[in-house]
């Protein structure tokens, strides 16, 4: 059931917007896991209200489940994911005719 659940994801994120491809090229460089992992990441997040502390511990198990990873490492991956995808978003508060560039 994993393997499909890849296989779906990534045919579905391979027509991603060019702000998916940054946050996902930024997410595998900050946390170490492939491209495709973070595609897979990155559709968690948008299946789930990633913003909300409520759906934190769901959003780690799913992780967990669909990369094989420790908690310790999707807690990792949910932390870092989260503070890319706030930082983006404030900037574009501040500065909305600016492309975001991660640090």
């Amino acid at each position: 059931m994993v393997m499909k659940f890849k296989e779906i994801q990534t045919e579905r994120c391979m027509v991603k917007k060019m702000n998916k491809s940054a946050f996902i090229k930024e997410l595998a460089k900050a946390t170490g896991i492939s491209e495709e992992n973070s595609m897979i990441v990155n559709q968690i997040l948008e299946d789930n209200f990633f913003i909300s502390k409520k759906s934190k511990d769901k959003i780690i198990s799913e992780i967990v489940l669909h990369l094989d990873v420790n908690l310790d490492t999707a807690t990792n991956i949910y932390n870092t994911a989260t503070k890319i995808a706030k930082d983006s978003i404030k900037f574009k508060l501040k500065h909305p005719f600016k492309e975001y560039k991660a640090e």
